[in-house]
């Protein structure tokens, strides 16, 4: 039933599906499969995302698992491949998969997220510009945010590449917890992912700064263009359905900060198309 890139976040979606009112047997195959680019934590994502796969699969009366990869190169090079059917994605990951691969934009969040400074509870570090000589932690390189906050330092007069040491780590939880351990002092990372973390994390941090030019879907949700339109229809009908027909879709759906999902449109997208040519580029580069 699963494959090996979805090893760890699949199988724990599994042995959730045991628990859930309507469950299937391991020899169906999996049709209804969501990839998610590796934003967070495997066990965040599936706590969050948990009512959502479950209610679709009550709904749909067919498997949703929910899978991940282990880096964002990865996931990335899966998605030109037109491994996942169905994926939530970051805004650049969105934009090159529609453009370059011929996905289909379904559903975006009616809120979109920005990159913000944070530094731990106690710091008492007020500015971009006082992180100068200092460690700041970053998501993947590949990530959206992570192309955003060399704009943002170079923005406040400090060069990414000598007043600062940047140090990436595989995801948005990683780079906040080296701030609340002291090992960085601050982290830039998306305030919708913030929200996301759990309490422990989100208390223990403060955010100094918010750019809004970084203003972009925090995720898109997109259907590989091998899958039947009627069918990426019917998947997106059964979570609008979840977000604003249900009580546990609308407590899912304010966790995540999102408002609400809407209907996406490749139009949507254009304004991210640099940062699409960015990790396009930077894809090229990465072995």
């Amino acid at each position: 039933m699963l494959r090996r890139r979805s090893l760890s976040l699949g199988l724990l979606a599994v042995l959730l599906s045991l628990l859930a009112p309507c469950a299937f047997a391991k020899t169906q195959p999996v049709d209804f499969e969501l990839a998610f680019t590796p934003f967070l934590p495997a066990h965040t994502m599936i706590q969050n995302y948990q009512p959502m796969r479950a209610y679709l699969e009550m709904r749909l009366q067919e498997p949703v698992t929910l899978v991940t990869a282990p880096s964002y190169k990865i996931f990335n090079d899966r998605l030109r491949q037109h491994a996942y059917p169905f994926v939530i994605t970051t805004a650049n990951s969105a934009y090159l998969a529609c453009a370059d691969s011929g996905y289909i934009p379904l559903l975006r969040p009616a809120i979109n997220t920005r990159p913000v400074l944070i530094v731990a509870k106690q710091s008492t570090v007020a500015t971009m510009q006082a992180l100068r000589g200092a460690i700041l932690t970053l998501p993947d390189p590949l990530a959206i945010v992570s192309m955003q906050a060399l704009s943002m330092l170079r923005e406040a007069g400090l060069d990414p590449r000598r007043d600062v040491t940047i140090k990436y780590l595989p995801n948005h939880g990683a780079a906040v917890n080296y701030v609340i351990s002291g090992e960085a002092a601050a982290a830039v990372v998306s305030d919708r992912a913030l929200m996301q973390m759990p309490d422990a994390s989100r208390n223990a941090v403060r955010i100094v700064q918010t750019w809004e030019p970084g203003a972009a879907p925090g995720v898109v949700y997109l259907a590989s263009p091998q899958v039947p339109r009627a069918r990426a229809e019917r998947l997106s009908q059964a979570i609008i359905e979840f977000v604003r027909n249900t009580a546990e879709g609308r407590e899912m759906i304010r966790k995540l900060g999102y408002g609400d999902l809407v209907p996406a449109k490749a139009e949507y997208l254009k304004p991210l198309a640099a940062y699409g040519a960015q990790l396009k580029a930077a894809l090229g580069a990465v072995p």
